[in-house]
């Protein structure tokens, strides 16, 4: 009795190193490496599948190689121009695929198998490459080009995870957080840039309205002028004109100044003119200057009805 127990249990002790050495219908999801192990050697590195083993003392071993998206923040961390900023950054990682990637992490990092361990080991190199970049950029620089420490940080998170092949897909700075005193002042600073560009535009407005009237006064002083010389030849035609008009009458009563005789002739027709003109009769006397009559002056000349 005593040996059929013994029997017994030497065989359950067989049947649970057996199976718990070997694997049936293990299954490697797309987002792991399976690595076959013997005896506690990494063997073959195995593709997504179901996979099955009699083996003694095989096992199979799975490795996420999902990517990993966290993030990393620095509330207190200072500019290369003494300015005290919180950076904040996303960071995405995951484990190398390859065979070789794979059996090292098994070999020495067997801890970073862990989502938290790694994520939490990756933050602690992110927070070290988060000071370095920013004290190599002043605060503007930081400002106008993240990608500036974006790059920096990855630089210093790959020369870490290369040691336990992890790849860093991408870093990228969430927020730059500023110090309340010193946003104020870059808050006040846009308040004045904006009102002195107002005052440039309006001192624009106004030179341009300036210009406009100079045009304006240019064209009308253009256009009196041009008025003026037409005036003038209008004047000047005007004055030829009489000029003219004057030289026909003066040639034409220069006969009268030369002779006497066509002088008193037409004195006598202009006055028998004036004469007929009227119902009166005048009595002369002798030696009367009939001239008289032609300028309205009578004399001593009595008019009879």
């Amino acid at each position: 009795m005593k040996r059929t127990a013994v029997r017994t249990f030497s065989l359950l002790v067989i049947l649970a190193s057996l199976l718990a050495a070997c694997y049936w219908g293990d299954d490697v999801r797309t987002d792991q490496v399976g690595i076959k192990s013997d005896g506690g050697q990494l063997k073959e590195c195995l593709s997504p599948g179901i996979y099955s083993d009699s083996g003694l003392y095989t096992d199979l071993i799975e490795v996420p190689v999902n990517t990993l998206t966290f993030e990393v923040a620095d509330p207190s961390v200072a500019t290369k121009d003494t300015q005290i900023v919180g950076i904040t950054v996303a960071v995405q990682a995951r484990r190398k695929g390859d065979c070789d990637s794979v059996k090292n992490l098994l070999t020495n990092w067997t801890s970073l198998l862990n989502d938290d361990v790694l994520i939490q080991t990756i933050s602690a190199t992110t927070n070290e490459a988060i000071k370095t970049g920013t004290r190599a950029l002043t605060l503007e620089q930081l400002l106008n080009d993240r990608n500036g420490l974006s790059d920096a940080i990855v630089a210093g998170l790959e020369v870490d995870t290369a040691k336990y092949n992890v790849e860093v897909i991408n870093v990228s700075i969430k927020d730059v957080k500023l110090d309340p005193a010193y946003e104020a002042k870059l808050n006040e600073k846009a308040n004045i840039t904006a009102d002195i560009d107002i005052a440039i535009r309006n001192q624009d407005k106004v030179k341009a309205e300036q210009e406009t009237a100079r045009i304006v006064q240019e064209q009308r002083a253009e256009t009196l002028a041009a008025q003026l010389l037409a005036e003038q030849a209008q004047t000047n035609v005007e004055v030829e004109i009489a000029a003219r008009e004057g030289k026909k009458i003066d040639a034409a009563n220069t006969v009268y100044k030369t002779n006497e005789q066509a002088f008193e002739l037409e004195r006598i027709r202009q006055l028998r003119g004036l004469l007929s003109a009227t119902d009166k009769v005048y009595f002369v006397p002798e030696g009367t200057d009939l001239t008289l009559f032609l300028s309205g002056l009578q004399g001593t000349a009595v008019p009879v009805p």
